[in-house]
């Protein structure tokens, strides 16, 4: 199997409108990646009351389901293990119509969100200056296959379904795609050998507070000040209207809810560094209700501790960290991307390492593959004969060097380990 599959979440908000047929949402359609060995959740429209059969090519029974009061139905579907070619047929109990979706896959299925860091794309926008692209762009993209992003959506209220497309893989549109989901769905592919399905969910700009409902932060006054500062009178002259609070979930997050997936990658602060000190409370409220809203069992939360950036605070990495060494939630992960960072740039270049950092996390935790993942954890400190001896966690092959640009590491110096430690004294200061 060559080939993975990948969703454009170019999200664009449509209304639904019931005519007597069977209507799917965007992502369920021709091309689709569904969850391996697992229940899965279809959903779509038809009249109030209407009986819909769903026919999968890979079983032996189809499932019936009526539609609500609403016109909407949803079915959970057994799927077996990964494999290719498959199609599922929506039949209409009252008018005899026939749906049929093709070219489906059984594999891996991830979601891929955030803001800018996650959806920057891998070569330099030719208009966009600031949308610098990544190392070795052209390279990579030889060996790529991903979709386009087109994005639009309004803010005021959640849609049922948004534009987007599943697209077979090729180089003529990796270019243009998230270097990081494509890089992290690529080495997915290559490793598990089977079929591997993104849905890529992120827009720049944006803070968390963009990605949780709005019935949740009307109950904490925690959400106060963004409410105020971020109203649709204040950000829509200025183009901002993805900072209203809960724009990116109405638009982008509540159409694919529930849409089964083995977990998520996520790549967002940046904004919220500003104002750090409340993040990590905000964080573990939006995994929280995601997952609560998703009706998966586990939905694991790999989230990437962004890289520093001239003046951007450090104190977000900080509450970042506490959410992952305080255990404040389960079932995630913390790779970091502080050792890659560009201090002119905040959407840094290197987008290889963070892509294999995600990479490590989902295949240790996941995929059971015997993979070091976890950086070092400081556990204690000795004074022994004039020397500090410390000592570290997860430390195995611990060494200080340089990342070169072909992401290699070269061994640091005496000279070099002397610039790299540091030692603060009682006032916290080196």
């Amino acid at each position: 199997m060559k080939k993975a599959l990948f969703l454009v979440a170019a999200l664009m908000a449509v209304t639904i409108q019931l005519s007597g047929k069977i209507t799917l949402p965007s992502i369920i359609s021709d091309n689709m990646v569904l969850q391996q060995k697992s229940s899965v959740k279809l959903w779509g429209w038809a009249e109030p009351g209407e009986e819909v059969t769903i026919i999968p090519s890979w079983g032996k029974r189809g499932y019936s389901v009526q539609t609500g009061a609403e016109g909407r139905w949803e079915a959970m579907i057994n799927t077996p293990a990964h494999c290719i070619g498959q199609s599922v047929e929506f039949l209409s109990g009252r008018t005899g119509e026939k749906l049929k979706v093709e070219n489906i896959l059984i594999g891996e299925v991830w979601l891929a969100s955030g803001q800018s860091n996650m959806e920057f794309e891998m070569r330099p926008h030719p208009k966009d200056k600031w949308m610098t692209g990544m190392y070795d762009w052209e390279k990579e993209s030889e060996d790529a296959h991903y979709p386009e992003i087109h994005l639009d959506w309004e803010h005021n209220t959640q849609r049922e379904d948004c534009r987007g497309e599943w697209i077979v893989c090729s180089p003529q549109v990796a270019q243009t795609y998230s270097a990081i989901a494509f890089l992290f769905a690529r080495g997915l592919h290559r490793e598990l050998q089977m079929p591997v399905g993104v849905i890529l969910c992120a827009f720049g700009g944006t803070h968390a507070e963009s990605w949780i409902r709005d019935e949740v932060m009307r109950q904490d006054s925690i959400y106060n000040r963004v409410y105020k500062n971020y109203t649709p009178e204040i950000t829509a002259p200025k183009g901002y209207q993805h900072k209203v609070p809960a724009a990116i979930w109405n638009a982008m997050v509540n159409p694919i809810l529930g849409y089964t997936i083995k977990g998520n990658i996520w790549y967002q602060a940046e904004s919220n560094a500003w104002r750090a000190e409340d993040y990590a409370p905000i964080f573990t409220q939006l995994v929280n209700d995601w997952r609560s809203l998703w009706g998966q069992k586990r939905l694991p939360f790999y989230f990437m501790q962004v890289a520093p950036f001239a003046d951007l605070p450090g104190k977000i990495r900080m509450e970042q960290a506490k959410v992952w060494e305080g255990k404040m939630l389960e079932d995630i992960g913390m790779p970091t991307a502080i050792d890659v960072g560009d201090s002119l740039d905040i959407h840094p270049k290197n987008k290889i390492v963070p892509a294999r950092r995600f990479l490590q996390w989902a295949l240790a935790k996941e995929y059971g593959k015997a993979i070091e993942c976890e950086g070092p954890i400081f556990k204690e400190m000795k004074i022994k004969d004039g020397k500090a001896i410390i000592t570290f966690r997860n430390s195995k092959g611990l060494h200080l060097g340089n990342i070169l640009p072909d992401n290699s590491v070269e061994p640091a110096g005496p000279q070099e380990m002397a610039r790299y430690l540091h030692i603060a004294g009682a006032d916290m200061l080196d």
